[in-house]
């Protein structure tokens, strides 16, 4: 998979043979099996899932990019869809940093702008991600 707009992140999904005779998984280059051969539409959905933070990140990378007479970019928001996307988009409203649920992990996470010096931080609720982000800032 890929996106001319974030040209450094993208994903391989291959075809795997499963455990039950005639039955493919379609497989994340992380590992992930996603779905079977006969659902491709849910295989995107969850590469989409898996890419989200990523994307997200790197987009909002360019919103701290300054050009002679611009000024920044608005962090992109959440999609609708996301999971836990309303307390996403408030973690990024009152923190003003990339931030989302980890799936796997079942963690929150942010990543904090420090000059040429980004953090990626996590923690195991969204208010102590809020200080975790605070702190990170220091």
């Amino acid at each position: 998979m890929f996106d001319p707009a974030v040209p450094d992140v993208g994903d391989s999904i291959t075809l795997v043979p499963a455990t039950t005779p005639d039955v493919w998984w379609y497989r994340s280059s992380t590992g992930e099996d996603l779905a079977p051969h006969t659902r491709p539409a849910l295989a995107a959905e969850r590469i989409t899932r898996i890419l989200i933070p990523y994307v997200t990140a790197a987009l909002a990378a360019r919103t701290h990019e300054r050009r002679p007479a611009e000024t920044a970019r608005p962090t992109p928001l959440p999609h609708p869809d996301q999971p836990h996307a309303a307390t996403i988009a408030d973690l990024q409203e009152r923190s003003g940093v990339i931030c989302w649920w980890g799936v796997h992990t079942e963690e929150w996470w942010a990543l904090v702008p420090g000059g040429t010096r980004w953090r990626i931080v996590n923690a195991p609720d969204p208010e102590a991600l809020l200080r975790v982000i605070a702190r990170a800032r220091r």
